[in-house]
C-alpha cells in the first residue's frame, strides 16, 4: 500500500478515551472563521493555504501521528498529502471531518 496517509473515522474518534486521544497531534486546516465558530480542543489551528509557509510550526511533531481535520475531510486530504511530500510519515484523515465529529469542542 503506498498511500500517504490513513483515514481515520470521525465517528469512531469522537468517542475514542481522551487518553487515545492524546496520542495524537491535531491539525485544524479549516479557516480563521471555521476554527473560530468550534474546534477540537488543544488542536494546532493552521488554514490549508497557509501550510506551506507554517510548515515550521509541525517540524516538533513530525515523528508523531498527526491528525488532519477540517469540515467535512477534503481539505485535510489535501494537507495529509502535502505534509506526505514533505516526508511527514504517521498522517491521518479526520474522515467525515467536523462534520461528523461528535467529541469534545471548545
Amino acid at each position: 500500500m503506498n498511500q500517504s496517509y490513513q483515514d481515520v473515522e470521525a465517528r469512531e474518534l469522537s468517542t475514542a478515551s481522551v487518553e487515545e486521544r492524546q496520542q495524537y497531534i491535531w491539525v485544524d486546516v479549516r479557516t480563521d472563521e471555521e476554527y473560530e465558530e468550534a474546534h477540537i480542543p488543544d488542536s494546532y489551528h493552521i488554514p490549508v493555504n497557509q501550510l506551506e509557509e507554517r510548515i515550521h510550526e509541525l517540524e516538533p511533531h513530525r515523528n508523531q501521528s498527526l491528525v488532519l481535520i477540517c469540515r467535512s475531510g477534503r481539505r485535510s486530504e489535501l494537507a495529509a498529502h502535502f505534509l506526505a511530500g514533505k516526508g511527514f510519515t504517521s498522517l491521518f484523515n479526520l474522515k467525515g471531518g467536523m462534520l461528523e465529529w461528535t467529541g469534545p469542542l471548545e
